[in-house]
């Protein structure tokens, strides 16, 4: 009896299923295939967007280094497209206009390329399109300007202190010095005190004749005339005006001032406005040597103001010396005379502080190894400052008066750290005269690069760094 049509067809298909796996097989393994082939070349795609974006970033932060207001966003595209062209792989790679906020904070850049694809080019998808935008901030202050206010006191070079601090000082200045972005726009000043601070014989206009004695003593103009020992050795400051008379030991330079405090409160009892900024045309100083009692103290080298040479800032870090005892008040006070606009053309057109706005960032940095040394013996070298508090408690007064300049100087818009350099320094005061705890730190010889290094990246602060 032959078989319905129905169970032939059905026994035909079981008698050939093999067959027919066969098929369903090739069926299914093309488009499994070509998903694996597709998920391998968006791998390649994800990890070519990751370079791509790797080499923008890098691209954008360079653009943002080299970055000055208004630059023309041909010059910005020069430096991006050198960057990518440098890099081989994203050849192809297209960078888009670059962007700068209205604020000219930030410069951003897109960029797109097509990654070549290998498995999907069997479905006719030759490649996948990869995009990616990079932003930095561009560098927000205009201007620094910045004083280095330094202790030179005999205790800095007996307790082996004083090269450490060169050399970590010469380190704060290369940090800037070496960063494109901030070269050209930073001006640094050098202040070195101790018993004394020294303007050098160059600003010899600014004195006074005071106490029965000339404006310009005669021992600055003509030391071997008071040196006359065949031991002492002329010499000049690396301006090349202001002479040092030294031994094997000593350096003893011209060029320094009584503090106006100390003339004030020998003129009247107390401070006036001698711990203010006025510049010498409005009040004009006293050269040491009107001080009988202290005419003799040991001087520092001059002030260097606000330059942008840095290799004779470097020059003026190297040729410091180290004698003499330490007037805190007078080192924050010589440092306020470099930053503040009311010196603008005092110190020369060059080295004129800029007036306070938001384009400028006004730093003082304020390093010691010690305390307050005010002299108080009548008999001995005597500071002014201590006529009316003949004892240690005119070390209180002076430090009294070093706050009241720390705050006026904050009070200004001027931003303050300070750096205690021993055990022995007065962590207290120099700690309250920065702008907050966070301006403070301490430091040791083995220290002191790493701190200044440190605070140097800290007023650098974020410059040059990605936003997104």
């Amino acid at each position: 009896m032959p078989m319905p049509p129905r169970l032939s067809l059905l026994s035909r298909l079981i008698d050939d299923r093999d067959g027919a796996v066969a098929i369903i097989v090739i069926l299914v393994a093309v488009p499994m295939l070509l998903a694996v082939g597709a998920s391998i070349d968006f791998i390649r795609a994800y990890n070519s967007r990751t370079e791509l974006q790797s080499a923008a970033d890098s691209a954008v932060l360079a653009a943002a280094a080299k970055y000055k207001s208004g630059m023309p966003e041909a010059k910005i595209a020069k430096t991006i497209d050198a960057f990518l062209s440098a890099n081989g792989e994203f050849e192809t790679a297209v960078a888009g206009k670059p962007e700068v906020a209205s604020d000219e904070s930030e410069l951003c850049l897109d960029v797109t390329d097509a990654v070549p694809t290998t498995f999907m080019n069997l479905a006719n998808i030759q490649s996948v399109p990869i995009g990616i935008r990079s932003c930095a901030a561009l560098p927000g202050v205009k201007q620094l300007e910045i004083a280095l206010v330094l202790d030179v006191s005999s205790s800095m070079i007996e307790e082996n202190r004083f090269t450490p601090m060169q050399t970590a000082v010469a380190g704060f200045l290369q940090a800037f010095s070496s960063n494109a972005s901030l070269v050209d726009k930073t001006k640094i000043s050098i202040v070195p005190f101790s018993s004394r601070v020294n303007f050098g014989l160059p600003n010899t206009g600014w004195l006074k004749s005071y106490n029965g004695t000339a404006a310009v003593p005669k021992r600055w103009t003509d030391p071997k005339s008071v040196y006359t020992s065949s031991s002492y050795r002329l010499s000049y400051w690396i301006d090349g005006v202001t002479p040092v008379m030294s031994t094997s030991k000593n350096y003893y330079w011209m060029g320094c001032v009584e503090p106006r405090a100390d003339v004030e409160v020998r003129d009247n009892g107390a401070i006036g406005d001698g711990m203010g900024d006025a510049p010498p045309g409005t009040s004009a100083f006293v050269a040491m040597d009107a001080n009988p009692k202290s005419g003799t103290s040991f001087c520092p080298p001059p002030v260097t103001p606000l330059t942008g040479d840095f290799a004779y800032l470097k020059k003026a870090v190297a040729s410091l010396t180290s004698e003499g005892s330490t007037r805190l008040d007078a080192g924050v006070v010589a440092g306020w005379y470099t930053l503040s606009p009311k010196w603008q053309g005092v110190w020369g057109d060059q080295s004129s502080p800029a007036p306070i706005s938001d384009s400028v960032h006004k730093v003082m940095v304020f390093m010691t190894d010690g305390e307050m040394n005010t002299k108080y013996e009548p008999n001995d070298k005597f500071d002014w400052i201590c006529s009316q508090t003949q004892s240690s408690a005119c070390n209180a007064f002076a430090t009294a008066a070093m706050q009241t300049a720390c705050t006026a100087m904050k009070k200004s818009g001027i931003e303050i750290y300070t750096l205690s350099y021993s055990t022995d320094a007065d962590v207290v005061n120099i700690r309250n005269c920065a702008t907050n705890t966070a301006h403070f730190f301490t430091a040791s010889p083995a220290t002191i690069k790493t701190v200044y290094e440190t605070i140097a990246a800290a007023i650098r602060g974020d410059t040059l760094r990605l936003t997104q």
